[in-house]
């Protein structure tokens, strides 16, 4: 009788070191997943001539590379363009790239997403200095 207690005792001790073992296994707590930049994002830079209002429609890969397009409207003035840059959270920096009168020009933004829903940064048309230029998801 004594043996079988022995045993039991045995088996329950390697058991419970078995668990203990298991419970220290894998990679410890996942990393917080970066929120991504796909969607739709507004947003409107006011100097004291005009309000340029902007509108990108954003894709980010698994790499953090971004793709997408651009709508940018000034007092009935309507462009279109393409979106190419990189999301290494929380910094973005994103290059518009814009044809007008057949001439081709870039913008550049560069910031940091605050928050899932919202990016907080500047705006650099060629030969000015930045612009701060907040973009808020639409719909978040």
């Amino acid at each position: 009788m004594k043996k079988l207690d022995t045993t039991r005792q045995t088996c329950a001790a390697a058991v419970l070191i078995a668990l203990a073992a298991l419970a220290g296994c894998g990679d410890g707590p996942a990393e917080p997943s970066s929120p991504s930049l796909s969607g739709e994002w507004v947003g409107q830079v006011a100097s004291e001539l005009s309000t340029v209002s902007f509108d990108f429609r954003l894709s980010e890969g698994d790499t953090g590379t971004v793709t997408g397009t651009v709508s940018l409207q000034e007092e009935g003035l309507m462009l279109s363009g393409t979106v190419s840059g990189l999301h290494a959270h929380p910094n973005v920096s994103l290059t518009l790239e814009f044809t007008i009168a057949g001439q081709g020009t870039s913008l550049t933004y560069s910031g940091q997403l605050v928050s899932e829903d919202s990016m907080r940064g500047t705006v650099r048309f060629p030969d000015d200095p930045p612009l701060a230029l907040e973009l808020d998801r639409r719909g978040g």
